[in-house]
């Protein structure tokens, strides 16, 4: 079994850090926070990614994580995580590729590509409304794990059978597994791919040099954390992780290729030079879709029913911060171009297309006490953007 750090080991800041050239010591408040925080004990462990236009600024990772059959293995660089929800923007890129293919479209009703995505109030259901947790089926009864061909084919059942809790597009609430789901099946529908993991493969994680991303459970060899941590001590991946396969909510990979993904929204849709998603769909994915009637509550002096949903991503923006904003990680920042998606209380990936910084930070478990986690995220963040303010 692997040693972890001592609690003087961490308090002394022996994590594992690269922090690159002129940057290095512009990370050091953000170092000693995090070292302080581990050494608290709010979280076990972590791992922290920053990049700027392109550029990884820093890497740092320490403490421990739960690896299959080592509760305390030391957090490494090639360690894994669960994104849990900040698979929806992965899912979000790959959706802007398929768009871009002519697969499915923004506007076009789901059920033209799923006919039995139909009545219960789903006939006029769109990509746009499943993408913007609009659609009104928030949690339909049924939709468990999607791990194998045959839970695939019990969830898509399940969603086909739920009927709306409000009108498609009054309104946003948070659709944790649902919406994404509909549109990847109505994606494989059109593409005659087998499963959604071999989708994002070809279409975004190959072409991007992504070699840790996957939608698969990862082979019980892998470096992945089990976070959150398990009262028990799993026998595999495949018990360990429910969630694997969700296309909302069930991405691995390490906080490296995690970054790679952000700089492809940073680039609006190029990498290393190839264009991987058309700019025009990557401006359409990062625009308030909700942007009228949001302005219209606040004229009226009234809280809005929508949130700043891209097409995947949470925006920050314009005006007053939305509430959500603390839990994605930013309500400090005021850019307009930030952006992000968090994941259960474990992880964070935030980009902002003025500065070009992006982050990804993964703790090994959730935080204690549970109110740590709004705090620790958007100190994290706060730092990372002071730090690479200047040039």
């Amino acid at each position: 079994m692997s040693r972890g750090p001592t609690r003087r080991e961490v308090l002394l800041g022996l994590g594992a850090a690269m922090c690159g050239g002129l940057t290095a010591d512009r990370f050091a408040g953000l170092r000693r926070y995090l070292d302080d925080e581990l050494g608290k004990g709010v979280v076990p462990g972590f791992a922290l990614a920053v990049s700027k236009k392109g550029q990884m600024a820093c890497q740092y990772e320490s403490g421990t994580c739960c690896r299959l059959g080592d509760p305390a293995h030391n957090v490494g660089r090639q360690t894994a995580h669960p994104f849990y929800s900040f698979s929806k923007l992965v899912t979000s890129t790959v959706v802007g590729i398929a768009v871009a293919e002519g697969l499915v479209d923004w506007t076009t009703p789901v059920r033209a590509w799923i006919p039995e995505f139909a009545g219960g109030g789903k006939d006029a259901i769109t990509v746009r409304h499943l993408m913007t947790h609009s659609a009104g089926i928030p949690n339909p009864p049924g939709l468990g794990s999607v791990r194998t061909a045959g839970e695939w084919r019990e969830g898509v059942a399940a969603v086909c059978k739920a009927e709306t809790e409000w009108e498609p597009g009054s309104r946003t609430a948070y659709h944790g597994l649902s919406g994404q789901f509909v549109v990847a099946e109505a994606i494989l529908r059109r593409s005659g791919e087998r499963s959604w993991a071999e989708f994002c493969r070809r279409r975004l994680f190959g072409p991007i040099g992504a070699s840790s991303l996957t939608f698969a459970v990862p082979d019980d060899r892998v470096d992945v954390s089990i976070t959150p941590r398990p009262a028990v001590m799993p026998g595999n991946h495949f018990d360990a992780f429910g969630m694997a396969g969700h296309p909302a909510g069930g991405c691995f990979g390490t906080p490296a290729d995690a970054l790679r993904v952000l700089q492809v929204h940073l680039n609006l849709g190029r990498w290393n030079g190839k264009r991987v998603v058309p700019e025009k769909v990557m401006r359409e994915i990062h625009r308030v879709q909700y942007a009228d009637e949001i302005a219209a509550a606040r004229r009226d002096g009234r809280e809005p029913a929508h949130e700043p949903w891209g097409l995947g991503p949470l925006l920050r923006g314009t005006g007053s911060a939305a509430p959500s904003l603390g839990w994605f990680g930013f309500m400090n920042q005021s850019s307009p171009g930030v952006f992000g998606h968090a994941g259960i209380d474990t992880v964070i990936g935030i980009g902002d297309r003025r500065s070009g910084v992006a982050l990804f930070f993964a703790t090994t478990d959730s935080p204690k006490p549970p109110d740590a986690t709004v705090p620790l995220r958007n100190s994290v963040t706060d730092r990372v953007f002071e730090a690479l303010a200047s040039p």
